[in-house]
């Protein structure tokens, strides 16, 4: 179930943001060769931190909300100034942002762009670049993870265009979910965008190059950038 915190009136049409958060208490499981779980869980925070703070300088987007559970996330979500879709349970990432993106709809979302919150490199740009791709409906545009199996940006026009397949392999079923439809795709491949941090190979791509993010201050903080990039 969930319930939005911030209705608002309806516009003829606009365009919306969605970043799923799970619990990030005991985040980034698959980190933990080089982690340990408390600055896992900071990490976690501060990659969110930079895509909301992406999302908030988007000159595009009409609405931007979190869909979570998460205490922290709500409270770093509301200092940013992004909107909430508080769920009161979880059954998986594609449940909620398809929960969260009919939310969208019933107040006015022509389209819905959903971006994760571990990819702390994605810029203000990079938002607009996306968004300004949108298709006439229907339609569906894409950014694949680095490795071309993840999902880092799926736009809908109509919100509900194709159901999430989020999980392993989700960039090829989207396209099929698209195909069998026959609904128009297009698909960009962002350095950025595609750099979600879930392995330590990806950890290390991104400490080794400096970039004005609050995830890169933190293992700054932590003396980890010289671990994590040797």
């Amino acid at each position: 179930m969930v319930r939005h915190i911030y209705p608002g009136t309806k516009r003829l049409y606009m365009k919306f943001a969605i970043v799923p958060v799970k619990d990030l208490s005991k985040a980034k499981e698959r980190l933990s060769s080089v982690l340990p779980q408390d600055v896992r869980t900071d990490l976690a925070y501060a990659m969110l931190e930079d895509v909301l703070a992406a999302l908030k300088g988007s000159s595009l987007l009409d609405r931007i909300f979190i869909v979570t559970m998460d205490r922290n996330a709500i409270r770093i979500a509301r200092e940013i100034g992004i909107e909430i879709i508080e769920e009161t349970e979880q059954k998986g990432e594609s449940d909620s942002v398809d929960r969260a993106s009919r939310v969208c709809m019933e107040m006015g979302a022509g389209s819905v762009l959903v971006i994760p919150g571990d990819a702390p490199l994605i810029t203000s740009q990079d938002i607009d670049f996306i968004a300004g791709k949108e298709l006439g409906p229907p339609s569906v545009v894409l950014v694949p993870a680095r490795d071309m199996l993840g999902t880092n940006a799926i736009l809908r026009n109509p919100p509900d265009a194709i159901p999430s397949r989020f999980g392993h392999d989700s960039f090829r079923k989207h396209i099929e979910e698209a195909e069998k439809k026959g609904i128009r795709i297009e698909y960009y491949e962002n350095e950025r965008v595609g750099l979600d941090i879930d392995h330590p190979d990806d950890l290390k791509i991104f400490a080794s190059k400096k970039s004005l993010t609050r995830t890169y201050e933190l293992l700054l903080s932590k003396n980890l950038l010289g671990k994590l990039s040797g």
